[in-house]
């Protein structure tokens, strides 16, 4: 029994170092970070105002032709609460989702909020007008046939969705099939619309 007793006294929890060194990583940061002050909000500043696709940064702008031909585009849509969607007629989750898209636009349609379905369809556009006209979309349907968007926002999922807020930043990106008619949703949209 003293033998166990003191192998218990001498070993320490992994728990325990972790906790530490994070500890210690932290208070060094901190101690780094008040003798330059500045250094950390410059950085910031000069990403501030940087175009990119990615949470925090200035969206990359967009302009495509709609299904009836007019180019269209974020500037279109200055100053309001911007829910991009990549998608394609194909894409069995993109198919799922699209009635919540069009329960969410109807919904803050009228208070700022805009909905741009961008379908990566290539070549005739017959068919994705055949699928708005099914699932009786009331949203702008942008048709990437060229490869533009996918270029400014590239993804190795289908579908992906960008929401930008009102002043031209990009607030999330969801990748995959999500409820968009959901209080979670809903809160997240009111947040951005008080903006």
């Amino acid at each position: 029994m003293k033998l166990t007793a003191l192998k218990e006294k001498r070993f320490i929890r992994p728990k325990n170092i972790i906790l530490g060194l994070l500890i210690l990583v932290a208070l060094t940061l901190l101690v780094l970070r008040s003798q330059n002050p500045s250094r950390g909000n410059e950085k910031l500043e000069n990403n501030f105002n940087q175009v990119k696709p990615e949470v925090g940064y200035l969206a990359p702008s967009l302009t495509l032709r709609n299904l009836k031909g007019n180019i269209e585009g974020f500037d279109d849509h200055r100053g309001k609460v911007i829910v991009v969607n990549f998608w394609a007629t194909w894409c069995a989750p993109c198919v799922r989702e699209m009635p919540s898209f069009e329960a969410l636009y109807r919904r803050y349609r009228s208070q700022g909020l805009t909905l741009l379905a961008v379908s990566l369809d290539k070549g005739n556009s017959a068919k994705v007008q055949d699928f708005v006209d099914k699932y009786k979309l009331s949203f702008p349907v942008l048709l990437d046939s060229e490869g533009i968007a996918e270029k400014l926002y590239p993804s190795h999922t289908i579908p992906f969705t960008y929401v930008i807020d009102k002043q031209g930043r990009v607030a999330a990106r969801v990748d995959g099939a999500k409820d968009w008619n959901s209080p979670e949703t809903f809160k997240a949209v009111e947040y951005l619309l008080q903006q």
